[in-house]
Formats: C-alpha cells, structure tokens, sequence
C-alpha cells in the first residue's frame, strides 16, 4: 500500500510537471484522477473542473470530474458530467453504472433502467448490473411506466386506425359529393330540357299586327268604320287609359249614329302633298274589290308599306 501510495506520488509530482510546464495539455484528467486515488478531492475537484472548461468535449475530462464531484457529494454536477460522458463513450462500464445509481437516488428509475440496461448490452455478464434492473423492475415506477408504454402504444395504434378511417371516411364523402353533384347535373339537365316545351306552349298569343291605331285610321278612311271601332276598341281594351283612342272611339261612335261624314284624319300627320300621295295610292291599291276578309288585311298591310316607302322618298 505503501508502494501503490508512492507510486502515486511520483505521478503526481510528474504530472504537476507537465502541466505547468503545458497549462493547455489534456493532462489535467490523469491528474485528477490521481489526486482522488491519494484522498486530494478538493485538488481533483479543483484540477478537473479548470480542464473541463478549456476542454468541454474532452470525455476522459468530464468523467474526471464526473468522479470528483460524486466524491465531493455534488451528487447533481456529477450526474450531468456522466450524462457527457456515457453519451460520448455508451461502453463505458464504470460512467454507465454510476450514473444509474445517481438516477435512481434522485427518483428517475425509467432512466436508471436504461443505463444499466446499455451496460447489460456491452457486458451481459455483469452480475452487479443483473441486480440493480432487478431491483428496479420491482419498483412501481417501472411498472407503472410500463404500463404507460403500454398505453402509449394502444394510443398510437388506435391514432393510426382513426387516421385511417378518418381518410377513407373523407374518400366516402368526397365520392358522395361527387355522385350528388352528378345528379344534379342530370337532374338540372333533364329540368331544362321539361322546361323548354311548356317555354313554348305558354307564349301568349301576339296582336294581331294589323290591329293597330293606323290600320283603325286607313279604315276611317276608307269608310269603314264598324272595323275601325273593333280596333280602337282592341287597343283601349289592352291600355285603358289611352285617352286619344277614347276619344277617336267617341267621335267615330257620334259619326255613326249621326251619319255625318267627317273629313279623314292623316296617319301621320304630314303635310297636304304627303296626303295627297297616301290618299291616292291607298284609292288604288288597298282595297282591291270581291276580296275576302283575310286578303283585305293582307292588301291592306302591303299598301301601308308601300305608302310609307312612298313617303320616305318624298321627305
């Protein structure tokens, strides 16, 4: 023991050496793991903590001061130093196992688990390991964070199998709406198509285009004033307050029962020269004789047109 403490000794005094000699070298972790091996935690403590600032990254310095801090009582700092390490270097037997107990004192057994689990991986044989998962596996936090696995995984799979089902039921409605839209389209079709035919039926009946207030006038014109009075009566008939109609209507019903010719009104009130070509025209064409009720109309329309043609040339 002796021997081993001398030893010790000498490694120290070699290492102080390089280190003053170097104050970047990497030697501060051998040197602090050596102050530990002598009982100088303080100096180890000291040593490593000064490196680890240099050197956050170095594995070999946060496991250094990983062991210091634990043999200072600085349970949190050591723990957050292995979590460095173990993740830097997994198969590190010695940061895996001291980093499990630090984590199941502190109540986190799920984590604990798990580093003596990765240690079980790289040495199956590790008996000390077989006991602490054990001795977890027996406490109820593991079990109930088993049981909250198994939860979770229920979760999940019933998540996967109502997205699913929410897709297809999507694709459904998607297909519903395309087939309601189809048959609508059909049914908006073959409504426009039924609706044509009553379009057609149900146009009202147009005027007779001859029933008009010049056709009434040609007819005083030519004497016939029975027809003239159909007319102007059709027309008061569709436009009861047309009070120039009423008024043509009174005078033509006073000439009637009187029997006194009045002199015939100009359609459309043009001069004598314009009249006197309607008047001549309209004696020779518009009332050919031995002409049924039908032809009359007819002949009288074609003289009109041809009478306003006539006076269109004249202006």
């Amino acid at each position: 023991m002796q021997h081993d403490n001398a030893s010790f000794w000498t490694d120290i005094k070699d290492f102080e050496e390089r280190l003053s000699q170097a104050p970047d070298s990497y030697i501060f972790a051998r040197l602090s793991e050596v102050y530990l091996k002598v009982g100088l935690v303080d100096d180890a403590l000291y040593i490593a903590r000064q490196g680890v600032a240099k050197y956050p990254g170095y594995a070999a310095g946060q496991r250094s001061l990983a062991l210091a801090c634990h043999a200072k009582g600085l349970l949190e700092e050591s723990r957050q130093a292995l979590e460095v390490v173990t993740t830097a270097l997994p198969d590190d037997r010695e940061a895996q196992k001291l980093l499990g107990r630090l984590l199941s004192m502190n109540g986190d057994n799920n984590a604990a688990f798990r580093a003596f689990s990765t240690v079980l991986e790289f040495y199956p044989d590790d008996v000390e390991c077989k006991v602490e998962l054990d001795a977890l596996e027996q406490s109820p936090s593991i079990s109930l964070s088993k049981d909250s696995q198994d939860n979770i995984a229920r979760i999940d799979l019933d998540e996967a199998v109502f997205g699913e089902s929410s897709v297809i039921e999507e694709e459904i409605d998607e297909t519903e709406e395309i087939i309601e839209d189809a048959e609508i389209l059909e049914m908006d079709e073959a409504d426009f198509i039924e609706d044509d035919t009553p379009a057609v039926v149900s146009v009202t009946k147009p005027h007779d285009p001859l029933s008009t207030v010049t056709l009434a006038n040609l007819y005083v014109q030519q004497g016939f004033i029975d027809k003239a009075l159909d007319i102007y009566r059709v027309i008061l008939a569709d436009d009861p307050n047309n009070f120039d109609v009423q008024s043509r209507i009174a005078k033509l019903e006073n000439r009637e029962n009187i029997g006194i010719e009045t002199p015939p009104e100009s359609v459309y009130g043009e001069d004598l020269a314009v009249g006197s070509v309607y008047q001549e025209n309209t004696s020779t064409v518009l009332f050919p004789p031995a002409q049924g009720k039908a032809d009359n109309a007819v002949s009288v329309l074609e003289g009109w047109l041809d009478n306003v043609r006539r006076m269109k040339a004249c202006r």
